[in-house]
């Protein structure tokens, strides 16, 4: 007998008894929705899930552990699409903003399970202690998180009561979904969210004098971080001379960046961030060849705009180890999958070979990309490039290299 034939009929059974699982579980939510908790048996949901009464007590202790176990698998799907939601979205407000759309949305879209959370977890005084429950908590430290950052990069009030606003604004969500599913005055709660906003804004955001005050400052350091580190480098460059050419005070530097090295790894994250933003309106045409296109030029575009940001970005940003491990390497990271995604979208409908591989063709682009501009900037900054030309063949080459001839 050999290792395959050991493992194999092990292996048959553990995906049978995950599709038992969630046979049980899909059909405990069906009934207890139709039927309401109490009024829902054991026999009924044995029934629509095609297996017998005491299957279900094989893999759940009773009609509570089941009801417990429906919410928590939904919970762990709410929170993995929360966490895909905020990918790329930089500063404590924004992903706040995205956050609670994201909410109500998922509430809007998964009906079933938000009506077992507040009609049936919520009124079972067993539920704050289940494990499901310390589980559901995930979204009271996500809250209670993203307030506390607000209030760190000033753009939050200092005086709020972290706990006291996570409850409010987690208590609004759950009465939008009650007037959903209960009350019934809407038929989706997302429509409310800016409402919402309007009421949450006053309550969170700094007087709008004290948050421009801070912003305009953190812009200026920023810039003059740019300038200096490209004519004395990273390592000359000290903190009083970014405050002296920023026209500010060395302890306000520390009131909006760690350190030095913060004050370099935020040079890109606004800029990836305003630019993925951007990405939206740039690729408003259905032809993928002339979306990637578009896409290229306007790659040079974002650093050719500014020599400085480029220069700080090819020699002290982009291979260096602590950049990876940075909120703006997560910007970068989004901005360059809408590469990728664009790439797969070419070979789904049939405009780019079936057998490119996206991440070596990511490679190729971003490769020419950074000798291209070392050449033009560093290597042989005093030559005289036609770079758009340069740009324009360097567009064509890739797409021949992607394109199904036709």
């Amino acid at each position: 007998m050999d290792i395959k034939s050991i493992l194999l009929p092990e292996q048959e059974t553990f995906k049978e008894r995950k599709n038992v699982v969630k046979k049980i579980l899909k059909a405990g939510s069906k009934v207890m929705n139709e039927m309401g908790f109490a009024r829902s048996k054991m026999k009924d949901i044995a029934k629509e899930a095609g297996v017998t009464e005491p299957t279900i007590y094989q893999y759940f202790k009773g009609k509570e552990d089941l009801l417990f176990s429906i919410v928590e698998s939904q919970v762990e799907d709410s929170l993995l699409y929360l966490y895909e939601q905020i990918q790329g979205i930089t500063g404590a407000y924004n992903i706040l903003r995205k956050v609670l759309w994201a909410y109500l949305r998922y509430n809007d879209t998964n009906r079933d399970y938000i009506s077992l959370v507040l009609l049936e977890c919520r009124a079972n005084r067993n539920f704050y202690q289940s494990n499901t429950y310390k589980l559901f908590r995930r979204y009271s430290g996500l809250v209670l998180c993203i307030i506390q950052e607000g209030i760190s990069e000033g753009v939050f009030r200092s005086d709020i009561n972290p706990p006291l606003v996570r409850d409010i604004i987690l208590g609004v969500l759950d009465f939008e979904a009650y007037t959903v599913l209960v009350i019934r005055e809407i038929k989706e709660a997302a429509p409310d969210f800016e409402h919402l906003m309007r009421l949450l804004d006053p309550i969170l955001l700094q007087p709008l004098n004290v948050v421009d005050d801070k912003v305009e400052k953190r812009q200026a350091i920023i810039k003059a971080a740019l300038r200096l580190f490209v004519e004395k480098g990273f390592a000359g460059a000290t903190i009083s001379d970014i405050a002296g050419f920023a026209g500010v005070s060395d302890s306000a530097i520390y009131e909006c960046f760690k350190n030095k090295e913060d004050i370099l790894l935020s040079i890109p994250e606004d800029r990836f961030a305003r630019h993925l933003c951007q990405l939206e309106e740039i690729f408003n045409v259905k032809n993928k060849s002339r979306k990637l296109r578009r896409f290229i030029r306007d790659h040079f575009r974002l650093y050719l705009d500014d020599h400085n940001f480029l220069i700080i970005y090819l020699l002290m940003i982009q291979l260096n180890r602590r950049f990876t491990k940075s909120r703006a390497f997560n910007s970068w990271r989004s901005y360059i999958k809408v590469f990728e995604e664009l790439v797969q979208e070419g070979m789904d409908e049939g405009s780019f070979s079936a057998e490119c591989n996206i991440r070596v063709f990511r490679n190729l682009f971003l490769g020419a990309f950074t000798h291209m501009s070392l050449r033009w900037f560093i290597v042989s900054e005093h030559e005289k490039v036609d770079k758009f030309k340069e740009i324009s063949g360097l567009t064509d080459l890739l797409l021949d290299s992607v394109e199904v001839k036709k």
